[in-house]
């Protein structure tokens, strides 16, 4: 009996079985021999549709472009001081007073004629001061240094801090024998020609801690520029950043006043705020200077002539409008009950 080997996988006899078959043009791949047209009669044919699908354009989004109704303060500026750019502006060009935004001119003027180390004598210049001012409340006949004397201005703002400044300069530069008036006014001379050099052309100031008189006034514009110079000094930052600074006096004894601006305690920004000013007298209305930053940008804001409770939503809105984080569906103005020390 011969047996197919199974070292080659198939018998000759089915080889030649299957030869033949391909031979004659056709193999049977059909299950039980059926013919594989009865599958193709039951089956439905294969067609192929091509679906067109139209996807929808979405509708341009509407650029948000602030009018003069955005804030309700009477004139306001926000600048970009990254870009170098203004972005929003209302009434920048009118006339204003400036009340204890003055104050920062007052702090670039005696930071380009006194070193850190230079000592201010509080003397009776502080008569100047009209009684209802916010006061630093110096003692006659301390000395205090430049940053010291800086601080007790631009945190309490402090009235009589600036006529210790007014006079202490004025005096370094035009001599001792000028009485405390005088020294005052020269003062203001000191203040309208480093506002010139910032390039404030619509301003003049008379006096050094902004009380109100109608020959001192601006213009948003011109303070913006007086803005941008105190937000590029480091001692003034170092300075209007702090919620509570506390300095010494050249006897060792320490002094520490509140910073008005509520913002540099506010959990609810995601920002940084670093000062700058706020000013009020009734001619005035309320005013501020803010300057913050984040994620490298860095912005400064302007309001003037507004209301109290409008000041700092004010200043929220222009701060997040220049951060690109405006939201227009948040109610700015609604604060919970709270308490701000006016000036």
């Amino acid at each position: 009996m011969r047996r197919c080997s199974l070292k080659y996988g198939i018998s000759s006899v089915a080889l030649s079985a299957l030869i033949l078959l391909t031979a004659c043009g056709k193999v049977d791949l059909t299950m039980n021999g059926k013919d594989d047209s009865s599958v193709a009669q039951t089956t439905a044919p294969i067609t192929t549709t091509t679906t067109q699908t139209t996807v929808a354009t979405p509708p341009p989004v509407e650029e948000f472009i602030p009018d003069d109704s955005f804030v309700k303060c009477e004139a306001a500026i926000c600048y970009n001081l990254t870009k170098g750019e203004i972005i929003y502006e209302k009434n920048a060009d009118e006339k204003v007073y400036p009340a204890s935004l003055t104050k920062l001119l007052t702090a670039l003027t005696a930071i380009n004629y006194t070193a850190p180390e230079y000592v201010y004598y509080v003397g009776s210049e502080i008569g100047l001061v009209q009684p209802d001012s916010s006061m630093a409340w110096l003692y006659e006949g301390t000395y205090i240094n430049r940053n010291g004397i800086l601080t007790a201005m631009l945190a309490p703002s402090g009235n009589d801090a600036a006529y210790v400044i007014a006079v202490n300069v004025a005096r370094k530069i035009y001599g001792d024998h000028l009485t405390d008036r005088e020294a005052a006014d020269y003062f203001g001379v000191l203040m309208n020609d480093y506002a010139k050099y910032l390039g404030a052309e619509n301003s003049n100031f008379v006096v050094p801690d902004g009380y109100h008189t109608d020959e001192h006034y601006t213009t948003p514009k011109d303070m913006l520029k007086i803005a941008i110079a105190s937000a590029q000094s480091e001692t003034i930052c170092n300075i209007t950043k702090e919620p509570s600074p506390l300095v010494y006096d050249e006897y060792g004894n320490w002094l520490s006043w509140n910073n008005g601006n509520i913002l540099l305690e506010d959990t609810t920004i995601p920002y940084n705020v670093y000062g700058l000013k706020n000013g009020y007298t009734d001619e005035a209305g309320f005013c501020f200077i803010g300057l913050a930053e984040m994620d490298g940008t860095t912005i400064i804001t302007l309001t003037f002539d507004n209301y109290i409770p409008n000041r700092y939503a004010d200043t929220k809105k222009l701060f997040d409008l220049g951060f690109d984080i405006y939201d227009e569906e948040r109610d700015y103005y609604y604060v919970p009950e709270e308490t701000e020390e006016e000036e």
